[in-house]
């Protein structure tokens, strides 16, 4: 038996993910009995720097693999980001199929594309990224990719596919909030899903909108439990009840309330003990005939 561990939005140099943490991550994933780790984009923002290097450590103790999300790409080539892109690797009697994704803005359809990319070139991340072409360009040929790779796969070793991506593949994954319904249009694209059901594909693996999802789709089991930044973690809230000192200063705000005790030796020590039961909660694990 083999056991597969997919984790996504580790986010390493914004969480300040330094040697404790990472001791921490590998024990919990010893515990778990995880022979195989695969990473689904937005490891860091330095890839080559602080990614690489944590890569290289974990393969110390398990077969690691991975696909870039947006933040993985900060400073790299187009021929670096596709290079990643479609690598199929067995796992026992399953196959991991892993690639990236992007967007192409269909998640948005009553806003224009000048508007999106105004959106995207003012606010947006991505606008720090250098690709080869627009963005509806981009995912038109990652689609097509995508497609020919799957239909050159045997309808066997479809039903025994698992596909891990960084962008979101269903719109049923979107955020809600009006602040934020307008950044829908960079999360993904609908047409990921088409190419699913189209091939019979049962298991999708993603992260990117740092939320948690399992849900079945037309026969598509989608799963994202991304690790996320430290403010929207659940022991966040755990803390708070602890600590109900906190609670009554704007603790319904994130940012707030995260500011608030970010700092604190408490804060510091409760992390660090509690560290092991977030990343058990980010875990999609598939147990794996060999």
């Amino acid at each position: 038996m083999k056991k597969l561990a997919i984790l996504s939005d580790l986010h390493l140099d914004v969480n300040q993910f330094d040697e404790k943490y990472e001791q921490i991550l590998i024990q919990t994933l010893q515990e778990q009995d995880i022979t195989d780790i695969h990473l689904a984009g937005d490891i860091s923002n330095d890839f080559e720097q602080l990614s690489k290097p944590f890569l290289a450590r974990l393969s110390q103790y398990f077969t690691v693999s991975y696909n870039l999300g947006n933040h993985d790409m900060l400073g790299m080539t187009e021929s670096d980001i596709t290079a990643n892109d479609f690598q199929l690797r067995s796992i026992g009697q399953k196959k991991l199929l892993s690639f990236a994704g992007w967007y192409d803005y269909s998640f948005c359809p009553g806003i224009s594309v000048e508007q999106n990319m105004n959106t995207k070139n003012t606010f947006w991340f991505d606008r720090k990224i250098t690709r080869d072409a627009d963005d509806i360009t981009v995912t038109n040929r990652i689609l097509a990719q995508f497609d020919a790779v799957l239909t050159n796969m045997t309808a066997a070793d479809k039903a025994d596919l698992i596909i891990a991506m960084h962008f979101v593949p269903e719109r049923s994954f979107l955020m809600t909030h009006p602040k934020f319904v307008k950044f829908n249009a960079f999360l993904g694209s609908e047409q990921f899903h088409a190419i699913f059901v189209k091939h019979g594909i049962r298991e999708v693996v993603f992260g990117h909108n740092h939320r948690s999802y399992d849900q079945v789709i037309d026969n598509v089991h989608y799963q994202s439990k991304p690790l996320g930044y430290k403010r929207e973690w659940c022991l966040i809230s755990d803390y708070f009840k602890s600590y109900p000192v906190y609670q009554t200063y704007n603790s319904y705000n994130l940012h707030r309330r995260y500011n608030l005790i970010k700092k604190t030796k408490e804060f510091d020590a409760y992390l660090l003990t509690h560290f092991s039961e977030e990343v058990k909660k980010s875990l999609i694990i598939f147990n794996v005939q060999i």
